[in-house]
């Protein structure tokens, strides 16, 4: 199977989970309930009851993007360059971003259960996971295509073989 079906695969989950979510009742209050006080202010209601006409889409939903970005990333590798090392990175950053997700999700779906959650340099464990894990999972993808961008991506054999087709096609252009 090539890397372009497991991509338009994906995207097919995401648009379907997309289109439940659209389609799925929306829960009461699901703008939130007025601010007893302050006019115009309004408070989050129950959390749990929001997410209750869509379960657990959300969670899918992250993790049908953490393989998008990961299979988009090694279409960006020609196939000749995808060694043994390349997809063992991805699985690992992808394994880190799936680890990270699962945590975030479930310390907030615990914290919307039982109403408790611990605190990491004074925020709630799960705005911790968001606020460092998401964003640093997803780093080190960006790091990678940094580091080993002439290994990979743009290969020196390859970008060398580009420059000939280039001169191959305007000394041929020349000739007309």
């Amino acid at each position: 199977m090539k890397l372009i079906h497991v991509v338009f695969g994906l995207l097919l989950v995401v648009a379907g989970i997309t289109g439940y979510v659209l389609l799925s009742v929306p829960p009461e209050n699901a703008v939130g309930l007025a601010h007893p006080t302050i006019a115009g202010m309004r408070l989050g209601g129950d959390g749990l009851a929001r997410l209750g006409s869509i379960g657990d889409a959300p969670f899918y939903f992250q993790i049908a993007v953490i393989l998008l970005a990961t299979f988009m990333l090694a279409m960006g590798v020609a196939p000749k360059r995808r060694t043994r090392g390349f997809w063992l990175f991805l699985a690992g950053g992808a394994l880190i971003a799936f680890i990270v997700w699962a945590s975030l999700y479930l310390g907030y779906k615990h914290y919307l259960l039982t109403g408790e959650t611990g605190l990491f340099f004074g925020v709630p464990v799960p705005t911790a996971w968001m606020l460092g894990g998401v964003w640093g999972s997803f780093a080190l993808f960006d790091i990678f295509y940094a580091v080993a961008f002439r290994r990979y991506f743009l290969h020196p054999d390859d970008e060398r073989d580009f420059e000939a087709l280039v001169a191959e096609m305007k000394a041929g252009g020349e000739a007309n």
